[in-house]
């Protein structure tokens, strides 16, 4: 037996160093530089902080230059009021101008701040957006590495019980040539054989799969490769209390900060259509240069040249009650975000106060599982000893193989809901990033 457990260790060894180690921290850096989501959403973050500046908001002046050039070649005949006459063929005339003016609004009862605040919170709204993205990429990858390092285990255990039930069928195949039992031990092993061998094909199909998913979603190169077995849980690494837990979820949660800006961009909006109630009043400016010149006329050549400034006001007195509706609309827009925003606030204190549940209870399920496994494992060792010596049946080391076999698959599945819970407790707290694990 034990020949042939360091025969499959050798074997194991030789399989897992054919393949690249990935860590948890290559895998993270590989998918912060690859996810598409994550690349997407920061674009956006850099588009909305391009657009928040005071220029696009309107508070800087207007500057534009113009120039043209006109040209004409005709037939003129004219007839002044002195009963003079003049005709001239293919009279030329050229015309020529130039000016740069500025302009700058004074005052539009507050349009301009209020747009430049509505511009601020749209890249508040997008840097949040860009964090649940990365957030979701790091717990997307923490959750697929821990998944593939468990199936890793359980592989490792399936492939263990198939060697032991290989060396059953050999030992039943070795008595029933000597004589020494009937058939129906052997054809029992021989079941239980397959049995595991199914087992452990379809642990190998998922871990494949895993790896197939893992490494497109992590941007890695290699879809041959292992992960570190480092499944063991951290028992304190959520040691606040529920309140306290809700308290760094309100402040920092990137769901709950969205509605809060939301809200606060309607309280903006509303007051950006409340300006429309007062006028706007902007100041001009302009230097320009006009030269002509003509063939034909009183004047053969013109220039003028000189400064030019004024102040208008623009004042909207009726607009078939467009605005009295914008605004009334703004209000009822207002009063929406805040109700979404108190509704966000208590759908997410519910779902702490599960999640925090949730994690308590899959902390304690993983510690019993692990302890069962354990102690199933122990059981069956002893059943093999009692085997070996003839004082066990082979029904009997089989229901302790299948015991002990439940109790890992049992570990396994709570150790991966504890560390999916322990993931979704701190995403929840915004307290998740790309070096937590």
């Amino acid at each position: 037996m034990n020949k042939c457990f360091t025969l499959l260790g050798l074997v194991l060894s030789a399989t897992l160093g054919a393949q690249n180690l990935v860590t948890l921290d290559e895998a993270l850096t590989s998918a912060l530089e690859h996810n598409h989501d994550l690349y997407i959403a920061d674009v956006s973050a850099q588009q909305a902080a391009n657009s928040a500046t005071v220029g696009n908001a309107g508070m800087l002046p207007t500057v534009t230059a113009s120039a043209g050039a006109n040209g004409s070649n005709q037939n003129s005949n004219l007839e002044f009021a002195t009963g003079q006459t003049q005709d001239v063929k293919g009279a030329q005339s050229l015309s020529q101008n130039a000016s740069i003016g500025v302009s700058q609004v004074l005052f539009a009862g507050g349009r301009i701040q209020r747009s430049y605040g509505l511009l601020k919170k749209s890249q508040q709204a997008a840097d949040l957006s860009y964090r649940q993205a990365l957030e979701n990429t790091v717990a997307g990858v923490w959750s697929q590495y821990m998944a593939i390092a468990l199936l890793q285990e359980s592989v490792a255990v399936s492939t263990k019980s198939v060697a032991i039930s290989q060396e059953r069928y050999d030992k039943a195949v070795l008595t029933n040539d000597l004589g020494g039992s009937n058939s129906t031990d052997l054809l029992a092993a021989e079941v239980d054989l397959n049995r595991d061998k199914v087992s452990l094909l379809d642990l190998q199909t998922q871990l494949e799969a895993a790896r197939n998913t893992f490494a497109t979603f992590s941007g890695l190169s290699s879809r041959s490769f292992t992960v570190a077995q480092n499944t063991t849980l951290d028992q304190d690494a959520i040691g606040a209390s529920v309140e306290e837990i809700l308290t760094a979820v309100m402040n920092q949660n990137a769901t709950v900060r969205l509605a809060e800006i939301s809200a606060e961009t309607a309280v903006l909006q509303q007051k950006l259509q409340h300006s429309t109630l007062f006028p706007s009043v902007s100041a001009q400016a302009s230097y320009g240069l006009n030269q002509s010149q003509a063939e034909a006329g009183f004047l053969s050549s013109q220039q003028v040249t000189g400064f030019s400034a004024g102040v208008s006001l623009q004042y909207n007195l009726f607009s078939g009650f467009q605005s009295a509706t914008q605004r009334q609309n703004a209000v009822l827009e207002s009063m929406k975000a805040t109700r979404r925003l108190d509704q966000v606030r208590e759908t997410m204190e519910n779902t702490v106060r599960n999640a925090y549940r949730t994690y308590q209870n899959a902390q304690q399920v993983a510690t019993l599982e692990a302890a069962n496994a354990t102690v199933a494992f122990q059981r069956f060792e002893k059943l093999q000893e009692r085997y070996a010596l003839g004082q066990a049946s082979s029904l009997e080391l089989r229901q302790s193989q299948l015991a002990w076999m439940a109790a890992e698959q049992g570990k396994m599945s709570a150790q991966f809901r504890a560390i999916n819970a322990q993931i979704a407790l701190l995403q929840l707290m915004g307290t998740i990033h790309s070096d937590q694990p």
